[in-house]
């Protein structure tokens, strides 16, 4: 079976968080409620989910939607792509993507919530 993983942004601390346990609404089935490290749960409205891409980088560290990758002198951002149904990375410069396995070939320098 495979594996998904996620990991919270914190609208209100400016923090990310790795997830304990992830409530999802009966009726919709749309996420609900988190629970972090340290905290009770609280509703999802208070955090971004991002979900793990399956892939690592060049270090082996995992890439969730939402990192800053530096592929060379090149740095993209990992979106999710709708139109696509997948993971893709979108140079921020040319607005030009790339296929997200080329993560293996970088290193993940941030996320796009830090300021740059």
């Amino acid at each position: 079976m495979k594996t998904t993983k996620y990991r919270v942004w914190d609208k209100v601390r400016k923090k990310m968080f790795n997830i304990l346990a992830l409530t999802f609404d009966t009726q919709s089935q749309a996420p609900f409620a988190v629970s972090v490290l340290g905290r009770s749960w609280e509703p999802i409205a208070k955090f971004e989910l991002l979900q793990w891409t399956g892939l690592s980088d060049q270090e082996s560290k995992d890439v969730y939607e939402g990192d800053l990758i530096k592929i060379g002198s090149s740095y993209y951002e990992v979106i999710w792509s709708d139109n696509e149904a997948s993971f893709q990375l979108k140079d921020n410069t040319l607005q030009q993507k790339a296929p997200i396995q080329e993560v293996s070939k970088g290193k993940v320098v941030g996320h796009r919530f830090e300021d740059r």
